[in-house]
């Protein structure tokens, strides 16, 4: 007796009697529930059914394939491969194309590529040149091919399976890292017991030929591991799928799919704790009842996505689009070499603005889909040809979903790699080393709108540009140039009584967030002093202190290296005159240096557009010092405010476009511990009293909310 044989025996006399199916019943039955489960791709059930057929009739040589493709599915490899080759062990000529091509597909899924290869070129001496799979087949021998040449990656110490507690026999996809929580992950499952249970592309429960629906969960790290997951909010998951897509607004907004398919639905949005309240369409160019997909924001006013719409390159392609006054901007193609005939998908911009991670099927990965990087050379203004991350991160399996950690220091994709508990599961990859481009200052790798945004202050009648200032240190905030730039600010300021003066300090990075928050606000002050000391009352001073967050220049080269002249751009100070009221009579803009080619960054833009209009932060804390409460770190937009000689600082994080998010952040930030956060209403970047705003409400009906509080 051949080892396959005793195999087969010792199989037979360990049968678990399949649920709902008596053992009286007729091998017939079995054998007719087995093919039904199978068709339906019940691969659990097929398996169970068609092993009890085997047991009454054994030697079928049709339900021996049948039992390795399950198998296959149910990703117990091994077992696979014994049917399969005790099959063709029989009679390979008269077998099915399918044994054939899952025998080289379990091989492949093995990463044993040169037996796949020999598998591989025995399906297409089986089969005829107008089989469906060739050209599937032809492209996967030479994946076997990329597979034998690509090394596993040397940045790479680990790459763990979340566990049990999290994967299961479904489909687990989409990690989400949190913004706000190292430690926990969102992420998006089909498994068995979700919301919407078994249903079919109609909607309608169908326990026979239905799938099951996707809802949205979280799970948190502990000291032993991944914990149970759990499902994110009650109300939010519902009969149909749901799917997490991504978050902004530090974290505080929820994108996801909500569909009867995982292919045609629409994108909504969740604001933090105002579960099923909120859920309003998010109005963009991405059609998901199109198929669109990937959705990926890179900032708040930058979006990536996949999309087969016409024009691209083949399948799927990459898109990005920008956010402008009048809505997102027309998506454009990222063009090659990050896409080819084959299919990119779900893309992730690392924090550099300049490294992308996506998905690929393209011949160049070893399996299904790979994660591939590509750089983008600010000076050339093109894309790096992208290159395979290799294994461990991928396999010969479909590797997808990839995303950093905020600190760099960890990735989390999913994979339907044969090794894993079911369809895909979520793995995190440990690096030796913190990624760079997660830990560098945000730029982006295209301009959302050319040329500096306009002025801070309103228009209509007079045009008027005022030089942005630059300064080397604070000795120099005061040299000539500024003097005299200073005297203009005072006489506009003298001519527009009802108009505030708002100065704006950014620098380059230098001590820490903290501490450079708080050397801008201390430069404002020597600024105010200024205009004081000609003739502008301090009342109508206002300061405020970006640190280093929106660089308009890079501060270090593509190749690590320092760049000064990027950084000199950066220590700059931008003054305008803002009327919360009757708009003035004069156009203002500032005028920068230009940027030299290729060391464009866009955070000036980005902040100019977003602070456009009516806006929301939280005051964190309020101090005459600095504070040095590294807790002040976990909040985005942060910025420290104040007026001419207060001498009393405002901690501010959050930069929202309504007060449910400013509520929902405030909450977030009590939570840091941080006892008593305050909501404020900004216009054009100016805080407002709440007489001020209470007389806005007609303008601005968003203040409501926020003058009845």
């Amino acid at each position: 007796m051949t080892p396959l044989e005793r195999f087969l025996k010792i199989a037979l006399l360990c049968l678990a009697v399949l649920p709902g199916v008596a053992r009286g019943q007729k091998a017939t039955e079995f054998k007719r529930a087995g093919e039904k489960y199978f068709a339906n791709e019940r691969w659990a059930e097929a398996a169970e059914a068609l092993k009890r057929y085997q047991e009454e009739k054994p030697g079928d040589l049709n339900v021996l394939a049948q039992l390795g493709i399950c198998y296959y599915h149910l990703h117990q490899s091994q077992t696979a491969l014994q049917y399969f080759e005790f099959v063709l062990q029989r009679n390979p000529r008269k077998l099915a194309a399918d044994v054939h091509y899952y025998y080289a597909r379990t091989l492949h899924g093995l990463s044993e590529f040169e037996r796949a290869i020999a598998a591989y070129k025995g399906f297409l001496r089986a089969t005829s040149e107008k089989h469906p799979l060739r050209a599937n087949v032809l492209d996967n021998l030479r994946r076997c091919v990329s597979g034998l040449k690509t090394p596993p990656s040397p940045e790479v110490a680990l790459v763990e399976n979340l566990g049990d507690r999290v994967n299961s026999p479904g489909d687990e996809f989409g990690p989400l890292p949190s913004v706000n929580f190292p430690d926990r992950l969102y992420f998006s499952a089909a498994r068995e017991n979700t919301t919407g249970g078994l249903r079919n592309d109609e909607g309608y429960e169908d326990a026979e030929k239905g799938r099951w629906r996707s809802d949205m969960f979280f799970t948190q790290r502990t000291t032993a591991g991944w914990d149970y997951a759990s499902l994110l909010g009650d109300l939010l998951n519902t009969p149909r799928h749901e799917v997490a897509l991504d978050v902004t607004n530090n974290g505080q907004v929820l994108y996801f799919f909500r569909g009867f398919t995982l292919y045609s639905g629409e994108i909504l949005t969740d604001t933090a704790g105002k579960a099923a309240v909120e859920n309003r369409p998010f109005p963009s160019p991405m059609q998901p009842e199109e198929g669109d997909t990937g959705l990926f924001f890179a900032t708040d006013s930058l979006m990536l996505f996949a999309s087969r719409r016409p024009g691209g390159l083949g399948g799927l392609d990459l898109y990005y689009t920008f956010r402008t006054d009048t809505g997102w901007a027309e998506p454009r193609n990222l063009g090659a070499p990050i896409n080819t005939p084959y299919d990119e998908t779900t893309p992730f911009l690392a924090r550099d603005g300049y490294t992308l991670y996506f998905s690929s099927n393209r011949t160049e990965s070893i399996g299904g889909y790979d994660v591939f990087r590509a750089v983008f050379d600010p000076i050339k203004q093109t894309w790096s040809e992208a290159v395979n991350v290799g294994p461990p991160i991928n396999s010969p399996g479909d590797d997808t979903y990839f995303r950093l950690s905020t600190d760099g220091q960890r990735a989390f994709f999913a994979s339907d790699r044969l090794e894993g508990y079911g369809q895909r599961d979520l793995y995190e990859a440990f690096f030796k080393q913190a990624r760079p481009e997660q830990l560098a200052q945000r730029a982006l790798f295209t301009q959302p709108i050319r040329g500096q945004a306009a002025p801070i202050g309103a228009s209509t009648a007079q045009d008027v540009s005022l030089p942005v200032l630059y300064y080397q240190n604070d000795a120099d905030i005061l040299k000539e140039v500024n003097r005299r730039a200073l005297q203009e600010v005072a006489r506009l300021a003298r001519d527009y009584p009802e108009a505030r003066v708002l100065v704006r300090i950014h620098t380059d990075p230098a001590g820490g967030a903290k501490f450079d928050l708080y050397q801008g606000i201390k430069r404002a002050e020597i600024v105010a002093k200024a205009l004081i000391e000609r003739g502008v009352p301090a009342r109508r001073i206002a300061l405020q202190s970006f640190g280093a967050a929106y660089p308009v220049a890079l501060n270090a080269l593509p190749d690590g290296r320092p760049n000064p002249e990027g950084q000199q751009l950066n220590r700059r100070i931008e003054i305008g005159l803002v009327s919360v009221g009757e708009p003035l009579p004069l156009r203002l803009t500032l005028q920068p240096r230009a940027t030299p080619a290729g060391m464009e960054a866009y955070g000036g833009a980005l902040l100019a557009e977003r602070s456009a209009g009516l806006t929301f932060r939280v005051e964190m804390i309020s101090a005459r010092q600095v504070v040095a409460d590294d807790a002040i770190s976990l909040f985005g937009d942060l910025m420290i405010e104040s007026e001419a000689e207060s001498g009393s600082y405002r901690y501010c994080a959050g930069l929202v476009r309504t007060y449910a998010e400013a509520l929902a952040l405030q909450r977030e930030i009590k939570a840091a511990g941080f006892a008593d956060p305050i909501i404020w209403a900004y216009v054009d970047g100016l805080r407002l009293t709440r007489s001020e705003a209470a007389g806005l409400v007609r303008q601005h009906p968003g203040l409501a909310p926020y003058v009845r509080q």
